[in-house]
């Protein structure tokens, strides 16, 4: 009886696990299918993944504003070009003077920062200068 109860046992944990696998998949053709799909979300949502930091701005000696900061790419595998920085003129009541957009150069590597320096004129009454990174184009392998 003890031997009918052990065969039992054993074959429940044969068929168990020896069973077909739920994903037939090898590791690393998942691993590629996830790569691909975090590809195509950093290729279609670059502003997910670019950021400016330390940014600050600053007027020079011939009416130009100079804006310096960092740039951060935190995408794992897509660098960025022709990274577009927005540029809003303020007054001193808040109000719009005037809008700009400045496209940057450059290309930033995947999980790298690079430091920028833009100039501007600068617009009469102009009391503050906001900037945003607004776009970039995805560089192509």
């Amino acid at each position: 009886m003890k031997h009918l109860i052990a065969l039992i046992i054993l074959a429940v944990f044969a068929t168990s696990c020896g069973g077909s696998k739920a994903n037939d998949e090898t590791p690393s053709a998942k691993y590629e299918e996830k790569k691909n799909s975090l590809e195509e979300t950093e290729r279609s949502n670059p502003l997910q993944f670019l950021k400016m930091r330390n940014g600050n701005d600053r007027s020079n000696l011939v009416n130009k504003v100079v804006i310096e900061g960092d740039v951060i790419n935190s995408a794992t595998l897509v660098a960025y070009k022709d990274i577009e920085i927005n540029i809003i003129f303020k007054n001193e009541k808040g109000s719009v003077i005037q809008k700009d957009t400045k496209t940057l150069g450059m290309t930033i590597q995947p999980a790298s920062t690079q430091a920028v320096k833009v100039k501007v004129k600068k617009p009469k009454g102009t009391a503050s200068v906001l900037f945003d990174i607004t776009g970039a184009t995805p560089v192509n392998k």
